[in-house]
């Protein structure tokens, strides 16, 4: 291990750990309003592009049929985009919106 250091670590294995904070972030929520028959669904993505920008993508839109928006919003560093997509998530949780958990980890 001539190229590590005194643990033993590669360089290698040290940049991979550095990223480790910079997992992707994906909640999703839904609502269902029985009354008005409206069954919604909207998702949060916030992941890096290739750039180094932080991407908080909005998609959203009826459970089950055609149509829907998706909107994509770019910042340069990852506190500013969890903060814009916080920001759209208590807004939509005001709005009659429940989380859905989402495991990311299967892919």
């Amino acid at each position: 291990m001539d190229s590590g250091d005194a643990h033993g670590h590669t360089p290698q294995t040290q940049i991979s750990q550095s990223f480790a904070g910079r997992r992707p972030v994906q909640i999703r929520l839904e609502k269902f309003d029985y009354i008005e028959g409206q069954h919604r669904y909207c998702v949060l993505n916030l992941s890096q592009t290739l750039f180094g920008e932080w991407c908080v993508e909005q998609t959203n839109g009826p459970l089950g049929e055609a149509g829907g928006q998706q909107r994509r919003s770019y910042y340069t560093s990852q506190e500013t985009a969890l903060a814009a997509a916080e920001t759209y998530r208590d807004r939509q949780i005001k709005r009659g919106f429940v989380p859905i958990p989402v495991q990311l980890g299967l892919f």
